[in-house]
């Protein structure tokens, strides 16, 4: 038994220390020595084709053994022995090797973070970790059936191995910080369209805010959650085009208090899970412009939407809720509604709501 593991070891050991380039070099090698020395033995039917040839010779190292194809003379016998068993086997178990250790580095990146996502184009960044926020964050995101395609990439900072290996639509990158312009670059920042920050604090959030700020992508949508007011206030004055959220738990306790439910509406609008939720889209070239109240009345006839407001800043700074029906619609607004699933402006026919 000693034996066999000792040359296990040492197969492996030279399988490793092999390139990919001289692994391939290496069976052609053995493939072009036996063909050449069968050609010698005049073993034609083996050498006739070299489409043959290359079943036959993998058969054979592979230890299958099918026996439709075989040498016939002695010397053919002796270098199937002597030469194309033994260098095959070698061959072909360091193969096996290597390609199993690929599947397992591969593996092991997956789970440690270590992956290169440079390629990535359009995804969606959730640069946070938290058991409890960051899965409800998740769910949220693919609850919504209707939502663009985008390839979801969790980013920390945290000594953990991937939370979501099972999902495959979240990637998992370990990063040693969020200041690292390499890094950045390696879960390809510029190119996100969608990113979430929310630190385990304000201070770590509004840290990570403002270093990507410099380097992501200025038409990227941005949002970045807090507690305290006064840091989500402190990253608009230097980060306009972040939209910051902020905790609104003592808002939703004094309103559930003076109109019961209310706390159950808002939990409905905001969950992709359940009901009725709150989307939004801005508004394409329009011919002319259309009164509030005239797309109001055609939404809900035509594709069951209730529109709640307008705003002409995409992060929603300027919102208008309820505004009065004479106010006028163009394309440079974009339009917040609650329908049961995601409607996109593509689907609406606007010519129809004149």
């Amino acid at each position: 038994m000693m034996p066999f593991v000792r040359v296990k070891k040492l197969l492996t050991k030279f399988s490793r220390q092999l390139t990919w380039p001289a692994m391939f070099l290496l069976i052609l090698l053995q493939a072009l020595i036996t063909y050449l020395l069968f050609i010698i033995a005049q073993e034609d039917k083996l050498t006739s084709s070299p489409f043959e040839f290359f079943y036959y010779n993998m058969v054979v190292v592979s230890t299958v053994g099918f026996g439709d194809l075989s040498p016939v003379s002695q010397l053919g016998k002796s270098i199937v022995a002597f030469w194309q068993i033994p260098s095959g086997l070698v061959i072909f178990a360091s193969f096996i090797s290597k390609t199993t250790q690929l599947f397992i580095n591969i593996a092991r990146k997956n789970m440690n973070g270590s992956n290169d996502f440079s390629y990535l184009d359009d995804h969606i960044l959730l640069l946070c970790w938290d058991k409890y926020s960051t899965e409800q964050i998740v769910r949220l995101i693919l609850g919504d059936k209707k939502r663009k395609k985008r390839q979801i990439l969790l980013c920390v900072t945290d000594e953990m191995k991937d939370p979501f290996p099972e999902i495959d639509e979240i990637s998992f990158a370990k990063l040693r910080t969020f200041s690292d312009t390499n890094e950045l670059a390696r879960i390809a920042l510029k190119k996100a369209k969608r990113i979430i920050v929310d630190g385990k604090s304000d201070d770590e959030t509004l840290s990570i805010a403002l270093s990507i700020a410099t380097y992501a992508d200025k038409n990227a949508n941005i949002t970045a959650h807090f507690f305290d007011q006064t840091k989500a206030q402190l990253l608009k004055m230097h980060c306009p085009h972040i939209e910051c959220s902020i905790d609104n738990s003592a808002k939703m306790m004094v309103r559930s208090m003076q109109d019961p439910g209310s706390s159950q509406v808002t939990e409905q609008l905001l969950s992709t899970l359940n009901g009725a939720t709150l989307y939004s889209f801005k508004v394409p070239e329009l011919e002319t412009e259309i009164n509030f109240g005239q797309i109001f009345e055609r939404f809900k006839q035509q594709y069951d939407m209730i529109l709640l407001g307008y705003s002409k800043d995409k992060n929603g700074d300027d919102m208008c809720l309820n505004p009065h029906n004479e106010t006028m619609i163009d394309s440079a607004y974009h339009l917040h509604y609650v329908a049961n699933e995601r409607i996109n402006a593509e689907e609406i026919d606007w010519k129809s709501l004149y």
